[in-house]
């Protein structure tokens, strides 16, 4: 009886996520029918005209059977995955069905009830409509109980509080924590990130039993290698899905794949460094261009207008050049907009023999978060990220990236320490992780170790998921001074 409510609760899961795909599908194809027959004919004389009709539209199901395939195919409808993890596979999903119907299209000789440009304006809505529609569809089938799973965790330690932190911001995964248990007797009844640690790993089989429990994380990377193995392989019996938190921390995963020796029971793990490789870095250099070179119009009038402020507020050059450390060790001249007094440095100076607490902040941050010297339009620019804009000169000019680690002082070298030759191996970037994970609010070994996890795990996928929080993170100016 318990396997049959599973069964049909999979099966209600996969149907609803199927809807949801099919729903995102025609609004995709709405939209891209709407600028194909509204807006570029107004644009493109003699473009061939299409007119609406439910019976096109009717003709048209076997694309969004294809679309529906790629997805199954990339086990979008059995896999709970983080938004931006499940966005790359949809996105490859939707490119690969995409290039399937085209040659479909272009082999079939259908480009005369098919408009090819249509196609195109589908997969470039589909890129954004899909993740859209699976994030909000899979918040309400959770919330409806239809995607939801109950997870306990085994280990109440920090792996353990990071992983429930993480898998309550994802809501959407539809993962239930049900609580904790762990083997710290003083750990018992306490509650964690809302969360009650219920008793000893023992009692699993219980829970199991009583809460028909299917999902269990194991977070207890600090074990021995063996009791670890032991532990699993008797989580396992209990339930469907065992997930282990390994003590691997800090190390770069993101570009990872194991290798499997199957008779001596091991695997390896083959890490990648995508920056090493030549036809990665012309691939980041040309995203760099392109990104530049397209946000140039709307950059220009707002260069204008933020220098015309600034120069009204104070006297002096609107854009200053600070040297800063570039790839591999080589100095720069990195362009601001200037936010503070002319007399900066000067004043600096002053401030830090006049009063320990500012200086103990700016030793242990390098920065002032009520910085006395930063002008009315400065805090502005600051408040907005702004002030950061001129570095596009940079990037066009090939001293920086659009995303990259923080580009450090010469003064700093000393602080950043061991992690100097891999943070100095690439080009620092206007925004990077460390600007999209508190910014201003982090410590400074924690933006060291930011930006070392960046350049060890980067991929283009990264970049483009670091651009759209960076936009977020401006838009609400979240940790920014």
């Amino acid at each position: 009886m318990i396997e049959l409510r599973r069964l049909i609760r999979k099966s209600i899961r996969i149907l609803s996520l199927l809807l949801i795909d099919i729903i995102a599908f025609y609004i995709s194809l709405s939209i891209a029918w709407f600028i194909r027959t509204e807006m570029l004919p107004l644009l493109a004389q003699g473009l061939p005209l299409f007119t609406f009709s439910y019976e096109y539209i009717i003709g048209l199901f076997w694309i969004p059977v294809i679309y529906l395939f790629f997805i199954f195919y990339e086990n979008l409808y059995v896999r709970n995955l983080p938004f931006w993890d499940e966005t790359r596979d949809i996105l490859k999903a939707v490119t690969i069905s995409t290039l399937i119907v085209m040659a479909i299209v272009t082999l079939g000789k259908m480009s005369d009830r098919v408009s090819r440009t249509m196609l195109l304006g589908i997969w470039f809505t589909s890129i954004f409509i899909f993740p859209i529609c699976r994030l909000w569809g899979k918040k309400i089938l959770s919330r409806a109980g239809i995607l939801r799973e109950k997870v306990l965790v085994l280990g109440a330690g920090n792996a353990g509080r990071l992983v429930v932190e993480g898998l309550l911001r994802e809501r959407h995964m539809g993962y239930e924590i049900i609580g904790f248990l762990d083997d710290d007797e003083e750990k018992k009844g306490k509650i964690i990130c809302e969360k009650k640690v219920f008793g000893a790993v023992r009692h699993l089989p219980r829970f199991v039993r009583e809460l028909d429990i299917r999902n269990v994380i194991i977070a207890m990377p600090s074990l021995p290698p063996e009791r670890i193995t032991f532990l699993t392989a008797w989580v396992q019996g209990y339930v469907e899905n065992t997930m282990v938190i390994p003590d691997l921390k800090g190390i770069a995963l993101l570009n990872t794949e194991l290798l499997h020796l199957f008779y001596e029971e091991i695997f390896l793990m083959n890490i990648k460094n995508n920056l090493k490789s030549l036809p990665n870095r012309v691939v980041k250099r040309g995203f760099d261009i392109l990104m530049s070179l397209f946000a140039m119009p709307v950059l220009i009038p707002l260069f204008l207008l933020i220098s015309l402020a600034i120069k009204l507020e104070t006297p002096g050059a609107a854009i200053y050049a600070h040297e800063r450390i570039g790839k591999n060790g080589r100095p720069f001249r990195c362009y601001k907009f200037r936010t503070m007094c002319r007399d900066a440095e000067e004043r600096l100076k002053e401030i830090l023999e006049s009063n320990e607490a500012l200086k103990d902040e700016w030793e242990k941050s390098w920065k002032l978060k009520d910085d006395p010297r930063v002008t009315r339009m400065g805090r502005i620019l600051r408040r907005t990220s702004l002030d950061e804009l001129p570095q596009i000169l940079n990037v066009i000019k090939g001293e920086m990236s659009l995303i990259g680690p923080r580009p450090y002082l010469p003064r700093e070298i000393k602080e950043i320490g061991d992690s100097y030759s891999i943070i100095s191996s690439t080009r620092p970037g206007i925004t990077g992780l460390w600007q999209v994970s508190g910014r201003s609010n982090t410590g400074y070994d924690y933006r060291i170790k930011l930006d070392t996890w960046y350049v060890m795990n980067w991929s283009l996928w990264l970049d483009v998921v670091i651009i759209f929080k960076t936009i977020k993170v401006v838009l609400k100016a979240e940790g920014a001074y």
